[in-house]
């Protein structure tokens, strides 16, 4: 059997959808069963049907499978006399991991994204495939049903299950209904509702308390959701009261390297980072680091991530070279993990070109901002905000260096970036347009 080509359409948060489009030549994972059908008609069919609701942006997935690649099991049935509208089914076991070629518009505000196969040979599709199924879970069918509807992003029809299952569970089912509150609190957290998300957790927090030992991992998971949603409301005191509970439950029974002790020590790290004590927040991140140059291959974005917040924290303790140092192995981490032009390899260009700038070293800082802006440009989806930050910020060491043409140049690039996403009344489009007259005014 040779390579064929199959079809699916769908809907897709929007969020998720700017993660593939800023992922090209990434991988990317199907977490359940995936239906797929030979008939681009079929599919299309299917990807309308999201082009009105809110939030969510229409996809057609093309998908070119080598069978002499791919190692997932998958069954044709396009000999099943059960489909007499015409529909050719191809299904793919759980998970299913692809390749991202190409992300471009389609048709009647449908994006196409095209995903080829890979085999399973390389390190990064085995732990990407090892993850997806620990986060899915061993749990009972239900459980996993509901974890499997968060993980593919399906967060309305998710907080639609879970509400059922609540008003079917009896009070008396106490870990069940600690369970069932406690993803009703994550769901509404990862939609942005903090406040909603509050009684949630509060309630799964009251019921887990009463009836779990305080050594148990899952209220550790409980604690750990309260301490990121304080943190998301500003509310440092209670994000550090209950990050530091999670801390101590996983300190007593996690191994020292484990990856979610890992992730506590970071949690905690941002929060003294928003209360600005750096100097903390540093020594929490050194943490993190330690178990994840133990645990995780030298090219994941999380190292990426981690040196990034250590670079940061010292710059603001006015350690500007060896924050720099570690910025720079940050930006070198995204270079080998992510396709050149993505956008956090942009974004850590211009964190190091900020620095630079800082200090005085202009000619420096704006070799970075050149890079930022020259994988801006070529990104698959353009970001005309960043776009416009970059350019201004050259503008203004352009000026530093006496460039005047060329700052002007700049500055009215910024304008243009800013007029393309009609923002012309914010505190940006404001600074960037002072920027240009004071430029026009100098030259006059």
């Amino acid at each position: 059997m040779g390579p064929f080509i199959v079809y699916r359409g769908q809907g897709m948060f929007n969020d998720e959808f700017i993660k593939i489009r800023n992922n090209i030549g990434g991988l990317f994972a199907f977490n359940s069963f995936l239906s797929t059908s030979d008939d681009v008609s079929v599919a299309t069919r299917f990807a309308k049907k999201s082009t009105d609701r809110a939030g969510k942006t229409a996809i057609l997935f093309e998908i070119e499978v080598d069978p002499t690649v791919i190692s997932t099991p998958f069954a044709s049935l396009h000999n099943a006399d059960c489909y007499d509208d015409g529909e050719k089914e191809t299904l793919f076991s759980l998970p299913t991991v692809f390749r991202i070629v190409q992300v471009g518009e389609y048709k009647d505000n449908i994006w196409k994204v095209n995903l080829t196969s890979v085999g399973d040979n390389d390190l990064q599709i085995t732990r990407l495939i090892k993850h997806i199924k620990r986060q899915i879970g061993e749990g009972n069918a239900i459980e996993r049903l509901g974890r499997l509807m968060i993980t593919l992003g399906e967060l309305e029809k998710a907080e639609a299950f879970y509400e059922l299952l609540r008003e079917s569970t009896s009070e008396n089912d106490k870990k069940e209904f600690a369970w069932i509150h406690n993803q009703l609190g994550y769901i509404k957290y990862k939609q942005g509702n903090y406040s909603d998300a509050e009684p949630f957790y509060t309630k799964a927090c009251e019921i887990q308390e009463k009836m779990r030992p305080s050594t148990d991992l899952d209220l550790a998971v409980t604690y750990s959701n309260m301490g990121l949603l304080y943190t998301s409301l500003n509310d440092t005191s209670k994000a550090l009261l209950y990050h530091q509970k999670a801390l101590e439950i996983r300190e007593k029974n996690l191994e020292v390297n484990h990856q979610d002790l890992a992730t506590t020590y970071n949690n905690i790290g941002l929060v003294y980072d928003r209360r600005k004590e750096f100097s903390t927040a540093l020594s929490y991140y050194e943490k993190t680091l330690k178990i994840y140059t133990q645990i995780l291959p030298v090219n994941h974005r999380w190292l990426a991530k981690t040196y990034k917040n250590i670079g940061l924290a010292q710059i603001s303790m006015k350690e500007r070279m060896t924050g720099l140092n570690n910025l720079c192995k940050a930006m070198e981490i995204r270079k080998t993990a992510f396709p050149s032009n993505h956008p956090s390899i942009a974004s850590i260009c211009g964190i190091i070109g900020r620095v630079y700038r800082e200090v005085g070293d202009y000619t420096t800082a704006l070799k970075f901002y050149e890079e930022a802006l020259d994988i801006g440009k070529r990104s698959s989806h353009i970001d005309y905000t960043r776009l416009a930050k970059t350019y201004y910020n050259i503008s203004k060491i352009l000026n530093e260096l006496k460039e005047d043409e060329k700052a002007l140049k700049y500055a009215e690039l910024a304008v243009q970036s800013v007029d393309e996403v009609s923002m012309p009344n914010s505190s940006d489009a404001i600074k960037f347009k002072e920027n240009l007259e004071q430029l026009q005014a100098k030259k006059s």
